[in-house]
Formats: structure tokens, sequence, C-alpha cells
């Protein structure tokens, strides 16, 4: 053969050994993603606060992928109920040969030391044996007001709760316009900063989630009720549970009917792709300083359920 055949020949084998390539980069990608956490060896995760849509929808979307979740919470509040409705719901959907998501609330307030001491001697209660300490901490709750600010109660949760080695602590950041919101946000950078320099000692990483789509008041609003409250026909004594659609692990439709007055809730804040990109940053052995969860189109929106409690 001729130096051109062997040349195109060579060119062709060398086309399909990278193809070859990049069909087995992407079938390594999609198990790793497949087997990020196995539920026998669920990690336990921290979110300060449920009380907002977006601790809401983090905190369901990592238990139902099997992370074992302790989320903050003001007593008796919206994201208390909703959060025990959601998981009222799953655990009677799940079926009996698979482990039903774990979540569970307490009362949590970053900008009170007290409350965080507290909280750290909860959380140890729910913690498995063996396990000493939490595997990171996404803090959702902001602060306001004087007193602690967001990076003090970070570094103080995470020395009470013990996080070691490979470890991190998220901050989520919003962005909005403005003179004095950029001063904000450079300061959160800042903060994070010093927060990531004072933790490195202790092998804690500290990564900050910029939402450059998202303002303050989508990053702090309360979940969004879908509609008024209604009078159910007959009162149960105890709370029921109305699943339709599919399965609980692919976040159906869900609706949880509490004795009394019902009203019906939503939390839809971040897209799927950000979501994953989050729970990507929670297992990777070497995250990134920061990540940008940016938002898609709404029918890339994660579907999350609604949820039903008493007033």
């Amino acid at each position: 053969m001729d130096p051109l055949t062997w040349l195109s020949l060579g060119l062709q084998l060398a086309a399909l050994c990278c193809i070859v390539g990049a069909l087995l980069l992407y079938l390594l990608r999609k198990v790793r993603v497949a087997e990020v956490l196995p539920t026998d060896g669920a990690k336990t995760v921290l979110v300060t606060s449920v009380d907002t849509a977006l601790g809401l929808q983090i905190a369901t979307y990592l238990s139902d992928r099997g992370w074992r979740v302790i989320a903050g919470c003001r007593s008796g509040g919206l994201g208390a109920r909703l959060a025990e409705s959601w998981l009222q719901a799953h655990v009677a959907a799940t079926p009996e040969d698979q482990q039903p998501p774990r979540l569970a609330t307490l009362e949590l307030d970053v900008a009170r030391e007290d409350l965080l001491e507290e909280a750290a001697r909860a959380i140890a209660q729910h913690l498995p044996a063996g396990e000493h300490g939490v595997w990171a901490v996404i803090n959702t709750a902001g602060c306001g007001g004087r007193g602690l600010t967001s990076d003090t109660a970070c570094e103080s949760v995470s020395q009470g709760l013990g996080l070691g080695a490979g470890q991190s602590v998220g901050a989520l950041e919003a962005c909005e316009a403005g003179a004095v919101c950029a001063a904000a946000r450079w300061g959160t950078w800042g903060a994070a900063r010093a927060l990531r320099g004072a933790l490195r000692a202790r092998g804690v990483r500290v990564v900050l989630l910029h939402a450059p789509d998202l303002s303050a008041l989508d990053v702090y609003a309360p979940p969004a009720q879908l509609s008024a409250p209604s009078q159910p026909a007959s009162r149960p004594e105890s709370p029921s549970s109305d699943i339709s659609g599919v399965s609980a692990s692919a976040s159906a439709s869900c609706a949880v009917t509490m004795p009394g007055e019902a009203a019906e809730y939503s939390a839809k804040v971040l897209p799927a792709a950000a979501l994953r990109l989050l729970e990507d940053a929670l297992t990777t052995p070497a995250p990134k300083d920061s990540y940008y969860l940016k938002l898609k189109h709404d029918s890339w929106f994660t579907r999350m359920p609604s949820l039903r409690v008493g007033h």
C-alpha cells in the first residue's frame, strides 16, 4: 500500500481509539455518579435551615439520594413541618427491600451560640455507631442582625461537630445588582476565604456556592404556597400520605394531609443540574473553592414534591 493509504488507515484508527476512549470515560463517569454514595455507607450532612425553600429543596434532595440529613429549623416552624411531612410520605412509599430516606430536624439558629452547642450534642445522638462527626455542613440559614457572622457561626458548628479530614463546610452566596449588594458579595468571598484558612489546619474544606442568577430574596424565601388553606372532608386522627405518579425515589408529586386545615407548598429553587453539582462538591476528594450554581430553563427544574401540612 502507498503512504497515503497508510496515513488514511492511521487517522481512522486514531479516530476510532478516540471514540472508544470517550465512550469509556463517559461510562466511567456514569458509574461514578451512580455509585457516589451507597446507602449502607451514607454520610451525614447538616443543612443549617429548612425554613427556606432552598434549604428544604437541598435537604429533601440529598435525603432522597441516600444521604443521612440533619436539618436545622425553627421550633414548630413551617420548614420543620414540611420536612416531616415529606419524610412520612416517602417512607410510606419506600419498598421494604430498600432503605427509606433519613431526615431528622432539630432546632438551630446559626446566630445563637448556645443553640449551636445544643445542636452539636443533639446531632451526636443522630450519628450511627463509629461515626464521630458530620461529613459536611451546608449553610442555607444566612445571618441577619447583630451577633455572630455567618463565617463565625459555620466555624463554631464545624468545631462542635468534629468535622474531620476530607469533609467540608458550604455556604451559599446570592447575587444582586447595586453597589451595596456587590460589596456584600465580595465580603462573602472574603469571609469564606478567611474561614477556609482558619479551618485548613483541621483538614476541613470550605466551599462557596455562588448562585449568580438568584437574588437574596430567592435564596432566603420560604417555601411557596401553591394553594390556599382548605378544610378536608374528614379530619384523620393521624397524618396520612397520598403518593401519585412514580416512586418516591424519582421525586414524584407528593401530597401529605395533616389533621385540620391544610395548605399545599412547594420548594423549587435550583435546577437538577445545580443539585447534582452540589452533590459532586460533597463527594469529590478535592472540591474546588467555589462552584457556580447556574439556573437552566424551567423544564430542567427538579420535580420537587408538593407538601400539605396543617396550620
